[in-house]
C-alpha cells in the first residue's frame, strides 16, 4: 500500500507543479485569475505538509500538525473563492467576507490551539470546514453557469464536480476498509486522488486557454464591425488576441502604454467583456 501511496503523491506533485506553472503563464497573458493561483498554491502547501508529517517521522509533532491544519484552512478558503470568481451567480460579496473572517478566526485558534490544549478538537472542525467547502463548491459548479472565459471547459467542470463528490466518500470507505484489515497506510488515498483530479482539470483547462493564442485562430471582420470598434481599436484587438502584452503593442503601434490601456478599456466596454480571454472567445472563429 505504501508504494501505491508514493505513486499517487508523485503524480499529484507533478500535476500541481505543472498546473501552477501554466497558471502563472496564463496570468501574465490576462487569462487567469489570482484566486486560481492561490488555490493551486494552497493545494501544494497541503500536500507538502502531509508529506513531511507522514513520511518523515522525526518532524512529526504539534508544529507539523498545525502546518497541516493551516494548509487545510487555506484550501477550504481558496476553493470556493476561485469557483465564485469563475461562475455566474447571485451570491452577495458579504459571503466572501464571512468566509475570509471565519478562516482567519480558525487560523488564530489553530495557532494558539497547542497552548490552550484544543488542537485535537480543532482537527475535526477544520476537516469539517474543508469537507463542506469542497462539497458546496462542487454543487455550485453543478447549479451555475460559467463565465465566458471558462465556457470552453464547462462539460469538464461538471464531470469533475461529480467525480469529486463520488470520490470523497468512496476514498474514505476504501481507507476504512484498509484500516479494518490491519493494512498500514501513512497518508491514505483520499487527498492524493482529489489533488490529482483537481490539478489535472486545471492543467487541461490552461492548455486549452493557451491554445486559443495559436495563429490558426482568426478574427472575422464582421465580428469587429458588430461592436463599432475604431480602426485603432481593431488593430489593438487583433494584437491582444495574438497574445501581445501592452508593452509590445505600444512598441508596434508607436503609442504609449497608458494609451494602449485606454483603447483596451474601450474595447472591453464596447464588447461588454472584462478580459482578454473573453475577447478571444467572442471574436475568434
Amino acid at each position: 500500500m505504501e508504494v501505491l501511496e508514493i505513486i499517487l503523491l508523485i503524480l499529484a506533485y507533478s500535476l500541481i507543479i505543472i498546473a501552477l506553472f501554466l497558471e502563472v503563464i496564463c496570468y501574465t497573458k490576462n487569462i487567469e485569475t489570482l484566486e486560481t493561483i492561490y488555490f493551486t498554491i494552497s493545494l501544494l502547501l497541503l500536500i507538502v505538509a502531509l508529506t513531511i508529517t507522514y513520511f518523515f517521522k522525526p518532524f512529526n509533532s504539534d508544529s507539523t500538525n498545525i502546518f497541516i491544519l493551516l494548509a487545510m484552512i487555506l484550501v477550504a478558503l481558496t476553493t470556493p473563492l476561485h469557483i465564485l470568481e469563475e461562475r455566474r451567480h447571485t451570491i452577495k460579496p458579504i459571503f466572501k467576507k464571512i468566509l475570509i473572517a471565519f478562516s482567519g478566526m480558525l487560523t488564530i485558534l489553530v495557532i494558539s490551539g497547542h497552548f490552550i490544549k484544543i488542537l485535537n478538537f480543532l482537527q475535526y472542525v477544520v476537516a469539517l470546514f474543508l469537507g463542506i467547502s469542497v462539497v458546496m463548491s462542487m454543487i455550485l459548479i453543478r447549479i451555475t453557469k460559467p463565465k465566458v472565459n471558462i465556457v470552453h471547459r464547462e462539460k469538464m467542470e461538471r464531470y469533475i464536480a461529480i467525480a469529486v463528490l463520488i470520490l470523497i466518500p468512496l476514498s474514505l470507505l476504501t481507507n476504512y476498509v484498509v484500516d479494518l484489515n490491519g493494512i498500514n497506510t501513512k497518508i491514505g488515498f483520499t487527498l492524493p486522488l482529489i489533488f490529482i483530479v483537481l490539478a489535472g482539470s486545471k492543467l487541461w483547462s490552461d492548455i486549452e486557454r493557451l491554445s486559443l493564442f495559436k495563429p490558426k485562430n482568426t478574427v472575422k471582420e464582421q465580428s469587429l464591425i458588430n461592436y463599432s470598434l475604431t480602426n485603432r481599436e481593431k488593430e489593438i484587438a487583433l494584437l491582444l488576441i495574438k497574445g501581445n502584452t501592452y508593452k509590445k503593442i505600444s512598441e508596434q503601434l508607436f503609442i504609449s502604454i497608458p494609451t494602449v490601456k485606454t483603447h483596451v478599456s474601450n474595447i472591453y466596454r464596447k464588447c461588454k467583456i472584462n478580459n482578454r480571454i473573453e475577447l478571444i472567445s467572442l471574436l475568434s472563429s
